[in-house]
C-alpha cells in the first residue's frame, strides 16, 4: 500500500491542474478495505468455505493430522485440561493472491508469532463463549479450513495479518452463523457508525474503560435475514469484530434461508468482545 501511494503521488507531480484531490483518494481507499473487513467478518461460514479453493495457507494445529503444526500449549491448566487444536488445511493458492495490507495502524503492529496467536486467542475465546452464549446451544466449531473439528478455533490469514473464528451456534435443529475477527486498528478507521456497512441501523458509545463500541444491526433485503455485529476499538490498537447472523451458505445474504431467529443478543456479543484476552497485545 506505501509503495501504491508514493506511484499515485509522483503520477501527478507536474501534470495539469486536476478537481482530483490524490490524498483524499487514497484516504477512501484505506476505509473500503476497512470496511470490507467489517463486512465480512459477517459472512462468516460463507466465506470460510470459498476460502479453501482461493485463500493463501492459514496457521493453526497442532493435530495428528499431516501437515498440522505444533503449537504451543493453549490453556494455563495442566496438560490433560488443556483445549486440543484441530490441523488446519493449506490448500495451494489459486489465481492471483491478496496483498499483504500495510496500512498504518494506531499501534506498532503485533509481535507474537501467528503460532502463539492462534492457540492464546482460542484459549481466551471457549471460555468466552461457554460463559456467554445461551444455555442449551451448541458451538460448532464448524470451518471449511478446520475439518472435522468439534470446539471453535482460531485461524490466521497471513496477507490480512488478522485472526478469525467461525462457527455455527446449533439448538433444536435449527443453526444460525457466528464470527469472531480480531485485527489492528488503522489510523484512518472511524470511531463511530461510519465504519459500518448501514448507519441507519448502528449505534456508537465510548467507553470509559474499553475504547469504543459500535453495534450495527442489519436487514437486507425482504428474505427474512438478519446480522448483528459488534466492533470493539480497544485502547490498546486491538479491534475486535464479533457477529452473528442467519445468511444461508453462499456468496451473498440476499438468497434464500433466512427466517431461522438469531440466538445471541447484541449484550451477549458485547460480552463476548469485551473479553479481557481476546487482544493483539497481551
Amino acid at each position: 500500500m506505501d509503495e501504491l501511494v508514493e506511484q499515485l503521488r509522483a503520477s501527478v507531480d507536474g501534470a495539469p491542474p486536476t478537481r482530483i484531490d490524490v490524498d483524499e483518494l487514497i484516504a477512501a481507499d484505506r476505509q473500503r478495505r476497512r470496511h470490507r473487513t467489517w463486512t465480512m467478518a459477517g459472512t462468516g461460514i460463507a466465506a470460510a468455505v470459498a476460502a479453501v479453493a482461493v485463500a493463501p495457507a492459514l496457521l493453526a494445529g497442532p493435530g495428528p493430522a499431516p501437515g498440522g503444526l505444533t503449537l504451543p500449549p493453549v490453556g494455563t491448566g495442566s496438560s490433560a485440561d488443556e483445549p486440543s487444536l484441530c490441523p488446519v488445511l493449506t490448500p495451494k493458492p489459486s489465481g492471483p493472491q491478496p496483498p499483504l495490507q500495510t496500512y498504518d495502524t494506531v499501534r506498532s503492529r503485533p509481535t507474537e508469532s501467528p503460532n502463539s496467536g492462534v492457540a492464546r486467542l482460542t484459549g481466551a475465546l471457549r471460555p468466552a463463549l461457554a460463559a456467554n452464549l445461551p444455555p442449551g446451544l451448541t458451538v460448532d466449531g464448524f470451518d471449511g479450513l478446520v475439518p472435522d473439528c468439534e470446539l471453535v478455533q482460531f485461524t490466521y490469514h497471513p496477507s490480512y495479518r488478522e485472526y478469525s473464528a467461525h462457527a455455527r451456534l446449533v439448538e433444536d435443529g435449527r443453526s444460525t452463523n457466528f464470527t469472531v475477527s480480531l485485527l489492528p486498528t488503522a489510523v484512518h478507521d472511524p470511531t463511530d457508525c461510519a465504519v459500518a456497512p448501514d448507519p441507519r441501523g448502528c449505534t456508537s458509545e465510548v467507553l470509559d474503560d474499553d475504547g469504543v463500541l459500535i453495534v450495527s444491526v442489519d436487514q437486507p433485503g425482504d428474505q427474512g435475514h438478519e446480522q448483528r455485529r459488534v466492533l470493539l476499538q480497544r485502547p490498546d490498537g486491538t479491534s475486535v469484530v464479533v457477529s452473528t447472523n442467519n445468511f444461508p451458505a453462499g456468496p451473498s445474504p440476499d438468497g434464500p434461508g433466512g427466517g431461522t431467529p438469531l440466538m445471541v443478543t447484541v449484550d451477549q456479543l458485547v460480552a463476548i468482545a469485551r473479553t479481557p484476552g481476546l487482544t493483539l497485545y497481551p
